[in-house]
């Protein structure tokens, strides 16, 4: 015949429920660090990190930089009409184009540029490195990789008005 449960006083119940709160298991509970730790160190953490990124994905300015290349620009006239081609930059005394210190050639016709020495402001086609006369061998331009950045995203011609 199957035992029957003895009933246990309601007292003796809550002392040994109480005793396992006073003394614990601490096996079960040396089992339970890992879990504590992953919910009370990383899971903090990992919500900060979220909240950091999403308060600056809200906050941070949509504008990118897009670089492009120089364009070559109208050199400027001088009062007699004649065109003024600075020094030591390519130029295209047929278009009266500057064009950037790495192009060789204008892109209208293709034509071998020129440029002016900045020595004794003879010319010389833009490919060569040496000049003829003087003997100054120089580089082109500041810089060959000139950064130009592009604008995007204007408004309207005639401003907001018209939008």
């Amino acid at each position: 015949m199957p035992e029957q449960p003895v009933a246990t006083d309601p007292w003796t119940g809550f002392l040994d429920w109480f005793e396992t709160i006073i003394i614990p298991d601490w096996g079960g509970l040396i089992s339970l660090v890992p879990i504590l730790l992953i919910l009370g160190v990383v899971g903090p953490g990992l919500t900060a990190l979220a909240m950091y990124w999403l308060y600056h994905r809200l906050t941070a300015r949509r504008g990118r930089v897009r670089i492009g290349e120089p364009e070559p620009v109208h050199a400027r006239l001088g009062e007699d009409g004649t065109p003024d081609f600075p020094p030591n930059v390519p130029y295209c005394p047929h278009h009266l184009l500057i064009f950037p210190a790495s192009a060789r050639n204008c892109e209208v016709d293709g034509e071998e540029l020129y440029v002016r020495c900045p020595v004794d402001d003879m010319t010389r086609v833009a490919s060569q490195d040496l000049c003829r006369v003087c003997g100054t061998r120089y580089q082109l331009g500041a810089a060959l990789s000139p950064v130009v950045v592009r604008r995007s995203g204007r408004p309207p011609e005639g401003g907001a008005a018209i939008a």
